[in-house]
């Protein structure tokens, strides 16, 4: 009997050990590890982890979307994209300074919120793949407005601008991109844990069901898109505060995709699983990029992209935090029915 209870209390030792301690100290271990970085790290490291983070944000977003509430958005490109141009655009016309990024924000909250509003009533109605061809039609109407207004966004060429301090110094923009990555993280967790991030759940699960509980669910299907909208349009202010620079790139399928990639590799409806999946599709990325001077072969590094993603399918279909959540609750599966015998027999 006492062999028993010290075998049960080394295997709950070993749970919490590995379900609490380690993926805390993991975090931790990755949060001190960012704060520190820009001492010994180059400005492109720097700017990679930047582009990291920010993309994070942008891949949370769409998962919101794909991910907790079921809905396929093929024009997502517009809302970074559309961040990105609404903050270049202000500064080239009417200032570099604070305050215009200040009026930026707003703006781009009200831009995301219009368009998600639109989007949610339109696609209403309609089923899974009406609603993707519907918002990839507006992404590329978004798309071409601003490749034709050339007076404005100097059409493909792409617009330059210069950006008020201090987010022009390198290590500021570091930070900054940080504070964004987790002051989003935590809003948009909160969001999907909430009442409202359970009735998006159960209307991507079952909405004929969710209809007869009562639940409204073109509302919840607006509302999810009016928060991941204007998360995307966020992300895009700060890729634009990053790069300086955008064009219509910003805008094409491409950036949709990229946010669908990050979201399906780290784990589509786990939220933090884009954060994974955004650092490891942009550090394989930034790697074989800087091998195209070694062999021809990086050249088609797209090909190894797609190489990953078959892995991942394959071996891993829930993606990366899918899979350690599966494993997680089999071990707390396993607790529970080793700690199920023990009180019974008390």
């Amino acid at each position: 009997m006492t062999n028993m209870t010290e075998n049960k209390g080394t295997a709950d030792f070993k749970d919490f050990f590995a379900l609490v301690v380690i993926p805390r100290l993991l975090v931790l271990t990755v949060a001190a590890g960012l704060l520190i970085l820009p001492q010994n790290a180059t400005t492109a490291t720097m700017t990679m982890v930047s582009r990291i983070m920010i993309f994070s944000v942008y891949a949370m977003a769409y998962d919101i979307l794909r991910g907790y509430i079921g809905v396929i958005h093929l024009g997502f490109a517009l809302f970074i994209g559309g961040g990105a141009y609404f903050v270049g655009i202000l500064f080239v016309n009417v200032g570099v300074s604070l305050q215009t990024l200040a009026l930026a924000i707003a703006g781009v909250v009200i831009y995301s919120s219009v368009w998600a509003f639109i989007v949610g009533k339109i696609t209403a109605k309609s089923g899974l793949l009406a609603c993707a061809m519907i918002t990839m039609a507006f992404g590329e109407i978004m798309r071409n407005v601003m490749e034709r207004w050339r007076t404005v966004t100097n059409g493909l060429d792409g617009l330059t601008y210069r950006i008020p301090a201090p987010f022009n110094n390198r290590v500021f923009m570091y930070y900054a991109s940080f504070v964004f990555l987790v002051v989003m993280a935590v809003l948009l967790y909160k969001f999907v844990t909430s009442p409202t991030g359970r009735v998006w759940q159960a209307v991507r699960e079952n909405e004929q069901r969710a209809v007869f509980l009562g639940f409204d669910t073109n509302r919840a299907r607006t509302i999810a898109l009016m928060v991941a909208g204007i998360s995307g349009g966020l992300a895009g202010i700060m890729f634009g505060l990053l790069n300086r620079f955008v064009n219509t790139d910003a805008l094409n399928m491409q950036m949709t995709y990229n946010a669908m990639l990050y979201s399906l590799i780290g784990g589509s409806g786990t939220l933090f699983g884009a954060i994974v999946g955004s650092g490891v599709v942009i550090y394989f990325q930034n790697i074989l990029l800087n091998l195209r001077s070694v062999h021809f072969i990086f050249e088609r590094w797209l090909l190894f992209f797609g190489a990953l993603y078959i892995v991942v399918v394959m071996f891993m279909p829930q993606g990366i935090m899918g899979f350690f959540y599966a494993w997680k609750e089999t071990r707390e599966q396993k607790a529970r029915l080793r700690a199920g015998p023990a009180a019974g027999g008390r």
